[in-house]
């Protein structure tokens, strides 16, 4: 076989096409191979009941200074802390959030805008283990810190999530599988292995229950809050190419 021979039968099983131009160019494109096998997306969730609470809570303090409503805050976030300590949350469950000092503003025609005082917000991120203590950790809470106390919200979730994912990732490839099976079936061909697979997680869809709330004192002075976790789901697809045999 000569040079020129050789040329072309490597410029064939690369797949190049050249073709000639009305200008004297020429064009190369490459011929890419057709996709073959069978495609399918699967899908797979679980229901699961949260089995820990997260509160963002915290306090805030309006003063003329900045070393008073420093102070007064912390008084309040400690006796917060000291009750969520009674209450058998763990120094490692305690985190925090933020904590911000910033001057508050008054404008008047008379004198524009002048400071009136100086807000000191510490909050944090309280995580409940024991769910059903839940509503005697805030009530608890609010009452320790009195009027200085802001409850932002309270969310659920669980604690070891990969566990329902597994699941639901064995439900998702299971529903992949028939749904690959019934094609091939249809289409008078064997399925053969897995070529490509890719998952797509939706994550955990988990309630949250905001609040804008402070006074803790007087709200909790009659009844004790109540929260429903309620039943939340993991979910997650999976793409999934199978070979033709």
């Amino acid at each position: 076989m000569n040079v020129r021979s050789l040329l072309t039968v490597g410029a064939l099983a690369i797949g190049l096409v050249a073709v000639a131009c009305g200008d004297g160019n020429t064009e190369i494109t490459i011929n890419q191979p057709q996709q073959t096998g069978i495609a399918v997306t699967g899908s797979g969730s679980v229901t699961v009941v949260p089995d820990i609470a997260v509160i963002s809570i915290g306090v805030e303090a309006l003063r003329e200074t900045v070393a008073e409503a420093r102070e007064d805050a912390a008084r309040a976030e400690s006796a917060l802390r000291e009750t969520l300590t009674e209450n058998g949350i763990e120094e490692q469950d305690i985190s925090t959030q933020f904590f911000n000092i910033f001057p508050q503003y008054r404008f008047t025609e008379e004198r524009g805008q002048e400071i009136i005082g100086y807000m000191v917000s510490n909050q944090l991120s309280v995580k409940v283990r024991d769910i059903d203590n839940l509503s005697d950790v805030i009530d608890d809470a609010t009452e320790a810190a009195g009027d200085l106390v802001r409850v932002n919200n309270v969310s659920f979730t669980v604690d070891e999530p990969e566990q329902f994912f597994e699941q639901a990732r064995q439900e998702a490839m299971d529903d992949a599988r028939e749904r690959a099976e019934q094609l091939a079936e249809l289409a008078g061909v064997t399925l053969g292995n897995a070529r490509s697979i890719s998952e797509s997680s939706f994550g955990t869809r988990f309630a949250t229950q905001d609040f804008a709330f402070a006074g803790g004192a007087v709200a909790v002075a009659e009844a004790g809050t109540g929260f429903s976790p309620g039943e939340q789901e993991v979910s997650l697809t999976v793409s999934v190419v199978y070979d033709i045999e």
